[in-house]
């Protein structure tokens, strides 16, 4: 999928790129034409699975919002799909993609170049439980910790999840591969599986199809942002995807399309109404450089004031 974005390029000083990291302002500096900056990014794990797609649009946002400065741009989604262990290692080494998006951890950020923009203000770390269909009353009773910790959960190994609920004392299942989840629970491998709330929009068609059913009464949450990752070294576009993202975060087009979009909006209803039990989880693994302290970073109504770096919310 390319998508080309004709503009023009400025040149950034070392004090415009600081200037407009803390302020997100235009820069004063000669116009150039350039071709097109191609940023490549991986594809869905499957033909139906449409997760991505709210990154994908914000990204394109972000690298809107800063033509002026940066030119134009094309994004590419190549041929290739991968784990995301290897989708890590590749971006590292400057092969086949030049963006990541994922979930957080300390080793991710000692690989990549994080840029520490919640991509959905924190949702990602609110988890929905997916169950068997009619198996509702697995979970009625469920409203602490210890009570969670009688019944196993399913999740990919390389996904940093699988770390935070062994911590918690959650048992935890293991898979491969992402499309084998939803059989295993299916089969009745684990009891339920942990799903983004930003994520079910995406994929009913894949509960339909194994006779799945969010539970929608319980959340898990932990602090555990997802952001956008670039190579190292590759300090323009982790420049530019800043910047962009804090323009749009200022002008109020980041949480427009929050609002808006098919994955999120729906997440928002269902956390604005307050209805669900909360067990709050420690994330372990949470970099000290996650910026907390941003309360416009986070979705207020679930994550409150800023916690311990340890990851509990209070």
């Amino acid at each position: 999928m390319t998508k080309p974005r004709p503009g023009p390029i400025r040149i950034l000083t070392g004090r415009a790129a600081a200037l407009l990291l803390v302020a997100a302002i235009a820069v004063p500096a000669p116009v150039l034409a350039l071709t097109p900056a191609l940023v490549r990014h991986q594809p869905p794990d499957s033909g139906e699975d449409r997760r991505d797609d709210y990154a994908i649009q914000l990204l394109e946002l972000a690298l809107s919002r800063t033509e002026d400065d940066f030119g134009p741009f094309n994004l590419l989604e190549i041929d290739l799909r991968m784990s995301q262990n290897r989708a890590i290692r590749e971006l590292r080494d400057g092969r086949y993609i030049d963006v990541l998006w994922t979930m957080t951890n300390r080793a991710r950020e000692e690989k990549l170049v994080p840029i520490r923009i919640p991509l959905a203000r924190g949702l990602l770390g609110v988890r929905v439980p997916v169950i068997r269909a009619g198996g509702a009353g697995l979970l009625d009773g469920v409203s602490t910790l210890p009570d969670l910790r009688d019944m196993r959960a399913g999740q990919l190994q390389d996904w940093p999840d699988t770390m935070i609920l062994r911590h918690n004392g959650v048992p935890v299942t293991t898979a491969t591969n992402y499309q084998s989840l939803f059989a295993m629970l299916a089969r009745g491998r684990f009891h339920y599986l942990p799903r983004g709330i930003q994520e079910l929009a995406a994929e009913t068609r894949i509960y339909e199809r194994y006779g799945l059913e969010p539970y929608r009464d319980l959340l898990l949450v932990y602090r555990a942002p997802s952001y956008f990752f670039v190579a190292p070294g590759d300090h323009t576009l982790a420049l530019r995807i800043r910047i962009g993202l804090e323009r749009a975060l200022a002008d109020g087009s980041f949480t427009r399309l929050m609002e808006r979009h098919p994955a999120t909006a729906p997440a928002l209803t269902t956390l604005r109404r307050g209805q669900a039990r909360i067990i709050r989880l420690r994330n372990p693994n949470l970099p000290a450089a996650t910026p907390l302290e941003r309360d416009e970073l986070w979705f207020a109504p679930v994550f409150g004031a800023h916690p311990e770096h340890g990851g509990e919310i209070r």
